[in-house]
């Protein structure tokens, strides 16, 4: 019975949704709940699968798609904007961290090959959890969270090599390492200019013609054939499947429809990385952390108190503040998903035995369990070993405020990037006062040598607001396009003074109401401002009166956008089905039964609207309910994209 692949594929369909859940609500990550499903089907443990071959093969396929994902995040621009922490502190952790790794390999008598293996893998953090962690904290803009993604970000670039010169190395008939690697380099150089051409000139055109026909089903299909045959190509030229998908995803990454790809991709990406995961636990002897527990526990420590101390020497180096560099080593000091990538690979070409494999695995797994709890408390632990940085923080405080103490009726503006800016400019130009609470240092550098009161400072922090002179502030001006990170700045300031006027900006009205629910007293739109704005310029230009166009303008902004957020949505705008203000035609057929029945017969939901009725091409708003249909009539919904497809269905059918 237990050979039967179905029966297989239910077990671990039945753990994984049990123990996803698990780890969901005690707020672990999922990796260590498929971790545990494989632990536990594996052949150490129940032994419900014998043969998990077919799930390795899968579960390759899982990497294939996380590469393809990652190169999708890799952005030329992202790069340069965070070049020093990338290829400054990023490269030397990764460097570092994977030579002392390997001198501990060495010592130990392990070969060079197999401790560059365990120094590769060792080398890497956790972008799952440490961004998953960071952005529940509000953390992740920061400063040591900013450290932390761009070292994140180098260690993702770093896989590939990884996976690409394991291989080679584990060749004993290679002789010299030169020539194998300058091929390998060579392949990658040919895949990367094939890969590179069709993306310029085949890809862009056959995707636009894809993505006109409408057609999710055909978009997705296509997006798995590009990541699959760019995975083929690689593994034709002698190198590895991920490096292709990489490559695929970085060369996607260059076009408009890189957000379509990423959300259409991610449940393949998500079901067959767990296969992966559930593979690796299959293997993986969980009692070795009781027969060998000092062993795993050396491994262990070695692994989160030598990388985190590494991140915090080189960040403390290239200039940053004792406790940021902590907070940053602390951050990133656990063991990565994808070093069971790599461990993998090295113990399929034979670089390690199951037996050296087992306390690295354990050493890995644990640091992972561990590693949310340390995030979580990083701020504490910083304070409590570095005194000085307790006093810079309370420094941060009496600075701003001893700068908010002579001033009143002042506008409190929460992040001073160029919206914060602009804003700035108006309120000198009518002599009212404010003060700027912004995270980047730069940014803050060099507004502080222009003269203008801007002050490191993390608005969502209580105390930070009230040093800031909340209590005698006349309003308070949130900038960030963030939607967590304002509505969690919108909460804190609920706490302190629920009755200042808050405005927030926001990059779209998605998540409007939810701000208003918060407590913000206005929601400003960036699109459906400009919008309002292109339609001003252009209604006066041609030669309308002003106070007209104005009249108009205040209409559409009242009610906070009611009367215009509303459109009709293309297919790039299905990433948010949820999305409330949606408009959607529904033609009458001939021969339809809702023909004759009036428009108040239909029972739909409460949200839903009829604005316009279409009749021999004349439109007609707000339609009376008892109007009686007739055929080819237009009817024109407003509602949500699940509502008002369900409220097509029923017209097609008609009331009974």
């Amino acid at each position: 019975m237990h050979d039967s692949p179905l029966n297989a594929v239910l077990l671990l369909l039945v753990f994984s949704v049990i123990s996803v859940a698990i780890f969901r609500k005690i707020n672990l990550p999922s990796v260590l709940g498929y971790l545990l499903v494989g632990m536990l089907a594996g052949q150490h443990s129940l032994g419900l699968i014998e043969h998990s071959h077919a799930i390795e093969q899968i579960a390759e396929i899982g990497v294939v798609f996380l590469l393809f994902t990652i190169g999708l995040e890799v952005s030329i621009p992202k790069l340069m904007s965070m070049k020093g922490i990338v290829f400054g502190i990023g490269l030397a952790q990764v460097v570092i961290s994977t030579v002392s790794s390997m001198m501990i390999g060495l010592w130990l008598d392990m070969g060079w090959q197999a401790a560059f293996a365990v120094g590769g893998a060792l080398a890497l953090s956790s972008t799952a959890i440490v961004v998953k962690q960071l952005t529940e904290q509000h953390e992740l803009h920061s400063r040591h969270g900013h450290i932390a993604l761009g070292v994140l970000l180098f260690q993702d670039l770093a896989v590939v090599p990884f996976l690409v010169l394991i291989p080679i190395f584990a060749d004993p008939a290679a002789g010299s390492l030169l020539q194998p690697i300058s091929i390998a380099l060579l392949k990658a150089v040919i895949a990367f200019g094939i890969i590179y051409v069709v993306g310029t000139y085949l890809l862009r055109p056959i995707m636009h013609w894809i993505s006109s026909t409408y057609s999710t089903e055909l978009f997705t299909l296509f997006i798995l054939l590009i990541s699959l045959l760019a995975a083929w190509l690689t593994w034709e030229l002698g190198l590895s499947l991920a490096m292709g998908a990489f490559l695929a995803g970085i060369m996607l990454a260059e076009t408009e429809y890189q957000h379509q790809v990423q959300t259409e991709i991610r449940p393949f990406k998500d079901v067959l990385m767990g296969l992966f995961f559930i593979s690796v636990g299959t293997q993986f002897d969980w009692r070795i952390i009781l027969t060998e527990p000092l062993g795993v526990l050396v491994l262990t420590l070695g692994l989160m108190f030598g990388k985190g101390l590494a991140v915090m020497l080189i960040t403390r180096l290239a200039g940053h503040d004792t406790g940021v560099s902590i907070r940053a080593g602390l951050s990133l000091g656990q063991g990565s998903e994808f070093g069971f990538a790599i461990l993998g690979v090295a113990l399929g070409v034979g670089l390690l035995s199951p037996e050296l494999n087992q306390p690295i695995i354990a050493a890995i797994v644990v640091s992972m369990a561990l590693s949310p709890i340390i995030i979580r408390y990083n701020g504490r632990i910083a304070c409590w070993l570095s005194p000085q940085y307790v006093s810079q923080r309370n420094q941060v405080e009496q600075d701003i405020e001893q700068a908010a103490h002579d001033i009143a009726d002042h506008i409190i503006i929460c992040g001073f990037g160029r919206t914060g800016q602009n804003l700035s400019q108006f309120l000198k130009q009518v002599n009212i006062p404010f003060l700027a609470l912004e995270l980047d240092p730069e940014l803050i550098k060099e507004n502080w040598d222009a003269g203008e009161p801007v002050y490191y400072g993390d608005s969502s922090h209580p105390e930070i607001l009230l040093h800031a002179g909340i209590a005698r502030a006349r309003a308070i001006v949130v900038t960030f396009h963030d939607f967590h990170t304002s509505q969690h700045i919108v909460q804190t300031v609920q706490k302190v003074r629920s009755d200042i006027p808050l405005i927030v900006r926001t990059l779209d009205d998605l998540h409007l109401e939810e701000l208003l629910e918060s407590g913000a007293t206005e929601v400003i739109p960036d699109t459906v401002e400009s919008s309002i704005m292109l339609a001003w310029h252009a209604l006066t230009l041609i030669g309308l009166d002003k106070q007209v166009v104005d009249d108009m303008v205040d209409q559409a902004r009242s009610d906070h956008y009611s009367r215009i957020r509303a459109f009709f949505h293309s297919q790039e705008d299905y990433e948010h089905p949820e999305h409330f203000h949606h408009l959607h035609s529904i033609e009458v057929l001939d021969e339809s039964p809702s023909i004759g029945q009036t428009i108040d017969s239909f029972d739909f939901n409460e949200n839903t609207s009829v604005v316009a009725l279409v009749r021999n091409g004349v439109r007609g708003d707000a339609p009376p309910p008892e109007t009686h249909l007739q055929a080819r009539d237009v009817l024109v919904l407003e509602g949500s994209t699940n509502e008002t497809r369900a409220a097509e269905l029923e017209i097609s059918r008609g009331k009974s």
